[in-house]
């Protein structure tokens, strides 16, 4: 006649002997980490009238999450902050998307699959920072890092001020106008680079010596 109850909930219990029986536990029970309380009772009437025993704790540990694609898995230098979605397997609703081991705001899906909020920070340069999955103990763990690859773009040019300059004239700063520029932009003279100074995704200024203008 004995009951149990897992996390205060009741569940169905099989009495082997006085001194075992099994619980059937639920997968609701140990659906996250951390310690579930585990106690037995028997029916009254009860010696000195307690009838429930001491609670045990079972521990519920995170299996070591597993990273396998990023969605996206490319971006462009310079762009705005974005959703990105990881896949895998073994998430939690306390696993945390790292980039370059850095937290970042994260939000559980499902088992094998959570979001981050992606900074434009994360991605002003081109590069490949690494995204791991970190869930906390007990277990849990670090997944293998995937790489997220952040291209520059290409840049296109809309217009130079000046757009005209006389022959044998002083040296001048030249202001480019267009779209997809990056700090690592430079400005070429016939093919040749000048010493250039990002302004924003959109300019660039540019020192034009005076022998360019002989």
């Amino acid at each position: 006649g004995a009951t149990a109850t897992v996390g205060g909930q009741a569940r169905t219990v099989t009495v082997g002997s006085a001194t075992q029986v099994t619980i059937a536990v639920q997968a609701a029970d140990v659906a996250n980490p951390g310690a579930v309380a585990v106690q037995v009772s028997n029916p009254a009437p009860c010696t000195g009238g307690l009838c429930a025993s001491n609670s045990v704790a079972l521990t519920v540990t995170a299996p070591p999450p597993t990273l396998s694609s990023l969605s996206p898995s490319s971006t462009l230098a310079g762009g705005a902050a974005f959703t990105l979605t990881a896949t895998g397997t073994n998430f939690t609703a306390s696993s945390v998307v790292r980039v370059n081991g850095s937290p970042r705001t994260t939000t559980f899906v499902s088992a094998t699959q959570v979001t981050a909020a992606i900074l434009a920070s994360d991605i002003a340069s081109a590069g490949t920072p690494s995204i791991t999955v970190f869930t906390p103990a007990p277990g849990g763990g670090t997944s293998a890092a995937i790489s997220l690859t952040v291209n520059n773009p290409v840049p296109t040019l809309a217009s130079l001020s000046p757009s005209s300059a006389l022959q044998g004239g002083a040296a001048f700063t030249l202001t480019v106008t267009g779209s997809g520029f990056v700090p690592a932009s430079v400005v070429q003279w016939n093919g040749g680079s000048r010493t250039t100074t990002f302004v924003s995704a959109t300019q660039l200024t540019a020192a034009i010596p005076a022998s360019d203008l002989v």
